[in-house]
């Protein structure tokens, strides 16, 4: 099942970031890169006779775990993630009903900004050392 767009969404309750993030909430797809990532770290590791390789690879795990475990407010959007919290619907300039506020958005784009400094903390913790490693 792919991303729709409700047409009956309003316009400021769609972040545009919202299909990525459908996709980052889907098991059928972060599991399978919770497996390969594994794997790879087991056969780099046992190809380089590195075992550090592994603790490496499993970082990728720690952040499709964490960003899974996070994937109710993937799904249901970013903006409407929050929506419950910020007051009563309206309606926008569209006639359609808005579920959010301006100000509920803008901290809705806490959720964006979380996940990406997930995902550079992650490579950085896991392949740190490596990077340093090819710059010298």
């Amino acid at each position: 099942m792919g991303y729709k767009v409700n047409p009956q969404t309003s316009k400021h309750d769609i972040h545009p970031l919202d299909p990525v993030f459908y996709y980052i909430g889907s098991r059928w797809l972060m599991i399978p890169i919770w497996i390969a990532s594994v794997l790879i770290g087991v056969w780099i590791s046992s190809t380089l006779n590195d075992w550090t390789w592994l603790n490496r690879f499993s970082t990728v795990g720690i952040l499709i775990g964490t960003l899974l475990t996070l994937s109710p407010l993937f799904r249901g959007g970013i903006y409407l993630s929050n929506a419950e919290a910020f007051g009563f619907a309206s309606l926008d300039e569209d006639g359609k009903t808005t579920s959010t506020s301006e100000e509920g958005r803008a901290v809705s784009i806490n959720i964006v900004i979380g996940v990406i400094l997930i995902i550079i903390s992650t490579v950085i913790n896991g392949f740190g050392d490596y990077f340093v490693g090819l710059i010298k």
